[in-house]
């Protein structure tokens, strides 16, 4: 782990996503996330910087892919969902509401 904290913090200003939304995207729970918002642990994982940065990078070249990835985050499967549209079908067709926060960010 390095100090990486200022860059972490960086994308998440540029997301611009609630801290609820921001913890099913990033798979941690609230109290780490809130932790290194907070500043209150400066060592976040290099792992925790790629994924936030991939999430932005998703969010700002693909938006139908970033929204695949938000529900299938929220639903709790497989990463396979988020690229298959037989997948994403599924999930429609099992008409299971997104989670509030995941609505939020796609209703953005």
């Amino acid at each position: 782990m390095a100090d990486n904290a200022n860059e972490f913090l960086d994308y998440v200003r540029r997301l611009d996503i609630d801290q609820p939304a921001l913890c099913i995207l990033l798979g941690l729970p609230r109290s780490t996330l809130n932790k290194w918002i907070n500043g209150t642990v400066t060592q976040i994982p290099q792992v925790a910087v790629t994924a936030i940065r991939m999430l932005w990078f998703m969010r700002e070249s693909d938006e139908k892919l970033f929204e695949k990835w938000a529900i299938v985050q929220d639903f709790g499967v497989t990463a396979d969902y988020a690229a298959n549209d037989k997948a994403q079908l599924f999930l429609q067709t099992i008409k299971r509401e997104p989670s509030s926060p995941i609505k939020k960010i796609l209703t953005k």
